[in-house]
């Protein structure tokens, strides 16, 4: 089930929310996070029934694991451990890998090997990233082992459960615990409602809107053609804007949908193409998935290497290349892999991995000079200043990684880029594969009013800085601020603005809806 279907809008959303708080307000108050397990499971079969036992059953088997971290002494909790991340890991890797692996093997050795198409789970890259997370932090003592229904109640939330925010355990158990208090009710309704209103206006009005561009570009491409110059990189600006304006209206309707019902998910998406760098854009682009990364995977590879080079003198740069860019690009390449089992993904993360070092490199070598600058004229380093084009060419880096993420194979984004170099000799816009009711000129001006949305405008956060629309929001607010400042408060005429945004929003589902992108992962 979709956030933005009819059927969750008038149907699945208000039923819960009503059976919820009549449970959470009256004496049945013990039953509203099973109520909660419930609905997630009703929730989740709308769309994938027939995995259902894999996911209830990846519930239950990390919460043993956990048990058995918690009670049992070293090394026997050790090894509870190691079983049950290599479990979660080994589940991942089959459901979503098996079939390309094989493949790859197949076709690079020249085998006759074959596995029946494996069907990838709905949601399992978060849920299991979010149950590893939980048995790390368990063996490291950061947190306690939680009750078996709050346990089940963190993973099987549905507002985060189909495409994140990737949460642990200790910033949502301790919330899920607490018992609503009445008074409070409405207005975090009120507040889930605008921030819902505003996701589902950029993901119905904007995101696909330029849906109807990119799909026929890149689909034509994967058939063969090679399309021409300025219908190549309208494609690929579109596309840049399709993701960036789907991904920031799902990641603010789960958080509209859980502060309904009184819980604060983290912040996921914060103007990352705001960003004056590409790490400054990894920082705040899918916050919780590079999160993750950095915890358990980045530091995990940093610090054995930083001591390496330690141990081998290596020096500034040596250290520099050894810990930090190694760590760097490798946890690049995992976080495209993790989008998909394609070789158009681990491209996507090679080429951010590659901006990723080059702006290692960049900051390395700029802070040589200043202390150095500094060093002669006998005073204090001058602090880093950002580049004044680092803001556009952030943007650019991102929109050529975007096309093999998009492309459905590697000779798809061959052409793309061949044609956005210039080299196919079409004329503007021959084999143009789309005309809309605006022509196919009417796509730039598009691509610029999204851009200028992204640059100038607040985002959804922003606008309701006023009632504190995520964790840790004191720590985010001031980072990436629009010039243009717009701030929601409980007022008749800002609510009824959030009402008109809400119900063309809902209007536009009529006309048709995409699949949400990261539903895909």
């Amino acid at each position: 089930m979709s956030f933005n279907s009819v059927v969750f809008i008038f149907g699945f959303l208000p039923a819960a929310l009503l059976g919820y708080y009549v449970l959470a307000l009256t004496r049945l108050h013990v039953l509203r996070l099973p109520f909660l397990i419930v609905a997630t499971l009703a929730f989740y079969a709308r769309g994938s029934a027939h995995f259902l036992p894999l996911l209830f059953g990846s519930v239950a088997f990390n919460y043993v694991c956990g048990l058995l971290i918690t009670r049992l002494p070293q090394p026997w909790s050790r090894l509870a451990l190691w079983v049950g991340v290599s479990a979660n890991v080994a589940a991942l890797l089959w459901f979503k890998y098996a079939n390309f692996l094989v493949d790859s093997l197949s076709a690079a050795f020249g085998l006759d090997v074959e596995l029946g198409r494996i069907a990838l789970p709905l949601a399992i890259s978060f849920y299991t990233f979010q149950q590893i997370a939980h048995l790390v932090d368990l063996s490291r003592g950061r947190i306690e082992q939680p009750r078996i229904v709050d346990y089940f109640a963190f993973i099987l939330f549905f507002p985060q459960l189909l495409a994140g925010p990737i949460s642990l355990s200790r910033e949502m158990i301790p919330q899920l615990r607490e018992r609503p208090v009445a008074r409070r009710v409405l207005g975090n309704i009120l507040a889930g409602l605008m921030i819902f209103g505003i996701g589902l206006f950029k993901k119905t009005v904007i995101a696909d809107s330029f849906a109807l561009w990119t799909g026929p570009m890149f689909d034509a491409a994967a058939k063969g053609e090679t399309p021409s110059f300025l219908a190549a990189w309208g494609g690929v600006l579109a596309y840049t804007n399709q993701v960036y304006f789907d991904f920031s209206g799902y990641s603010d309707m789960a958080i509209g949908v859980a502060r309904m019902f009184g819980i604060l998910l983290p912040l996921n998406f914060h103007s990352p193409l705001r960003a004056h760098s590409i790490a400054d854009l990894w920082r705040r682009w899918h916050i919780t998935l590079g999160r993750f990364v950095q915890s358990y995977i980045y530091q995990p590879l940093a610090v054995p290497l930083t001591r390496l080079a330690a141990n081998m003198r290596l020096g500034k740069g040596g250290t520099l290349a050894v810990a930090t860019l190694i760590p760097s690009f490798v946890s690049m390449v995992i976080i495209g892999a993790w989008h998909g089992a394609s070789w158009t993904f681990v491209v996507f993360g090679a080429m951010h991995g590659s901006f990723m070092v080059i702006n290692e490199i960049w900051n390395f070598v700029m802070k040589a000079r200043r202390k150095k600058k500094a060093k002669g004229e006998k005073g204090a380093a001058a602090p880093k200043r950002e580049i004044p084009w680092g803001i556009p060419l952030t943007f650019l880096c991102f929109a050529l990684a975007i096309v093999p993420f998009r492309s459905a194979d590697l000779p798809t984004t061959g052409r793309i880029f061949s044609a956005m170099a210039g080299a196919s000799g079409a004329s503007p816009w021959e084999q143009w594969p789309v005309l809309t009711p605006l022509g196919a000129w009417g796509l730039f001006p598009l691509i610029a009013l999204g851009i200028a949305i992204i640059w100038a405008l607040p985002n959804t956060q922003q606008i309701m800085t006023r009632v504190t629309p995520v964790l840790e929001w004191a720590r985010w607010q001031k980072i990436g601020v629009a010039p243009v400042r717009v701030e929601w408060r409980p007022a008749a005429v800002p609510t009824l603005i959030a009402g008109a945004v809400l119900m063309l929003g809902i209007i536009f589902v009529a006309r048709g809806s995409t699949q949400f992108v990261y539903f895909a992962f």
